[in-house]
């Protein structure tokens, strides 16, 4: 079975022949088929030039810096791993401005700039520059610091990182950053593959921001003006401003953190376009899919500075990045101070102390325990007649008189504590009336759903089938089933819907179909239903997919997948019947489920009050 996936149409315009090169050339590393999220594409700051590695392992710089091997090689030098003579051997990087790239003027204006940049800044959070210098044939050099951890991109995964994590690291960065634009330093290149962490042991991590080879540098004793109209950077992090040549401000960094701590926290770009025009327009639309979306966990307040720092306008954004690094560390340290109350409101209180558990102190007195007075003897009742009110004579009639008037009243207790005892009594042994228990809780629906997910190449099946959870981006023409089990009987409806020609909404019906499950939307409780293989089709987009798992059939969507004919290959063609589909969607769609990813069963489960869930599923395919 095929999905009709096909996105909206894309408008076109030309560029300055140069900004289109650098902006297809940087998207095309950026989105490389062959490159899974945890590997960290080559440098896409400028126009790569190529040139055959020069060998400099053996040799000694500066008369101090022993070359060991390389360790990458990037558009304009290649990054050595070297050892200090002078300092115990102690490991540094040297970074070696290439042969082809030392002809431009651009270039080693760039590479000077750097050496200026890193001079400036003086920060724990910004890797440490120790010396420059020539290599014999004038080609420039930098020694830094070697920073022994791991590039935040390799701990980025598809499932998103721990959002308390998430938050200290973009605390330290926010404060690294301000710390270089106080020295007027805009590194205009900031991306996960440029932020490093230092293990520092114990758990303990240090951000290093590292690679300013494309920095801004204001009031530059090296370089007055080397803008040439480019506009260098990484185009996934981009701000708009940058994207369009206009100046850079510390607002254009901030809008790259946004999108780092967009892709921590979802494990996806907030924007991914097939041109930059397009990214331009995406940019000025706003963020489309929110972050609680792919993460339903992330807090409202957490959300909101995200979105902030991504904001079209500049002024918009967060005029310092400290300021969106405390706010956003401060917003996840919230959301898991919650969590872990609201775990410790669960327990049960079985510390508690009470009749039948005294405190571990046997002297002490169990708290809640009524304290009785000790047991004595009962004891005949003497009542005097000073105690009836009557002088003190014992003699004598009047004597007497007393004593009969208090064994009558004595008498009358007796008879009134027998009463009391068989009244209490006769009530105990009632048997207790019981009310009727009203059940108040409203039912719910309940569904588990994964994806199986096969590559294609050439319409040829190559690799092995793997298990997703929906959150990563696909290739088009990959293949994928719908994986779905519910303890609950029920009846499931898959529907995809998408924009045709003019702007009208579409949908394919691809569950119930002919071939699976004998054409029926019953599925039985604990029943593991696969649907039929699904492709994406050859233009890049965002794919609505809507599931919906009710606890009756739905006329609504029985009606149209009853006029579906096998020609229309699951579109429902009818308007009437398809505006009916909408308004299905449109009742039932909100309030949203509640989403739990499941990252270690690549599943995702989903939980509805009511009879009817309706849940949107975005797939994203390029």
């Amino acid at each position: 079975m095929i999905c009709s996936l096909r996105p909206a149409p894309v408008c076109r315009v030309y560029w300055h022949a140069y900004r289109i090169a650098l902006t297809f050339r940087a998207m095309a590393k950026d989105n490389h088929p062959d490159t899974s999220p945890n590997e960290e594409p080559a440098p896409t700051t400028i126009d790569p030039i190529r040139t055959p590695a020069t060998e400099l392992s053996g040799k000694v710089l500066n008369g101090r810096y022993l070359i060991q091997h390389e360790l990458k090689r990037g558009g304009m030098g290649a990054v050595y791993l070297a050892q200090d003579q002078q300092l115990h051997s102690r490991p540094v990087v040297v970074k070696v401005l290439l042969d082809e790239a030392y002809q431009s003027e651009y270039v080693v204006q760039k590479f000077h700039q750097e050496v200026e940049a890193l001079s400036r800044i003086d920060h724990p959070g910004i890797v440490g520059i120790i010396d420059a210098g020539k290599l014999e044939n004038g080609r420039p050099f930098i020694v830094m610091q070697y920073v022994e951890g791991m590039t935040l991109r390799s701990l980025i995964n598809a499932e998103g990182m721990n959002l308390e994590r998430v938050g200290e690291i973009l605390k330290q960065t926010g404060r690294a950053l301000t710390a270089a634009h106080q020295r007027g330093i805009f590194h205009r290149d900031l991306k996960p593959d440029n932020i490093m962490l230092q293990d520092l042991g114990h758990g303990e991590e240090q951000v290093k921001i590292i690679d300013f080879g494309v920095a801004k540098v204001k009031d530059s004793v090296v370089a007055p003006s080397t803008s040439l109209n480019l506009s260098p950077g990484t185009v996934a992090y981009m701000a708009p401003e940058q994207l369009s040549g206009r100046p850079v401000t510390a607002a254009t960094d901030v809008f790259a953190l946004g999108a780092i701590a967009y892709e921590m926290v979802t494990g996806r770009k907030p924007f991914n376009p097939e041109t930059g025009y397009e990214l331009l327009q995406m940019h000025q639309s706003g963020v489309r899919v929110k972050p609680a979306d792919l993460r339903p966990s992330l807090s409202d307040q957490a959300q909101e500075v995200i979105l902030k720092a991504l904001s079209y306008n500049p002024p918009d954004r967060y005029n310092v990045p400290r300021d969106f690094g405390d706010n956003l560390a401060r917003a996840l340290g919230q959301e898991q101070s919650e969590r872990q109350n609201t775990d410790s409101a669960a327990l049960p209180l079985t510390q508690l102390p009470s009749e039948e558990t005294p405190l571990a102190n046997a002297g002490s007195i169990p708290a809640f325990k009524t304290i009785q007075a000790p047991y004595q003897a009962a004891q005949p009742i003497q009542p005097s007649v000073n105690d009836l009110g009557y002088g003190k004579e014992t003699n004598g009639k009047r004597g007497s008189l007393g004593k009969i008037i208090a064994l009558m009243v004595l008498a009358l207790v007796i008879v009134a504590g027998i009463a009391t005892a068989a009244i209490w009594y006769a009530l105990r042994a009632r048997p207790a009336t019981v009310e009727p228990k009203v059940e108040t809780s409203s039912p719910e629906r309940l569904l588990t759903y994964g994806l199986t997910v096969q590559k294609m190449r050439n319409g040829r099946a190559y690799q092995g089938e793997f298990e997703s959870s929906g959150q990563e981006i696909f290739e088009n023409g990959w293949k994928f089933r719908m994986n779905v089990t519910s303890p609950q009987e029920g009846y499931l409806y898959l529907l995809n819907e998408g924009p045709a020609e003019g702007g009208v909404t579409t949908y394919n019906m691809l569950f119930p179909e002919p071939k699976t499950n004998g054409g029926s939307a019953r599925v039985k409780a604990d029943n593991k239903l696969q649907t039929a293989w699904m492709r994406f089709d050859d233009n890049q987009g965002t794919e609505k997919f809507w599931i919906v798992w009710t606890a009756a059939p739905v006329k609504e969507l029985d009606a149209a997948t009853d006029a579906i004919n096998d020609e229309d290959q699951g579109e429902i063609k009818d308007s009437a019947k398809a505006r009916r589909v909408r308004e299905f969607l449109d009742k039932y769609s909100s309030p949203k489920p509640e989403i739990a990813k499941d990252s270690s069963k690549k599943q995702t489960n989903v939980k509805a009050k009511g009879e009817t869930l309706v849940n949107l599923l975005e797939l994203e395919h390029h």
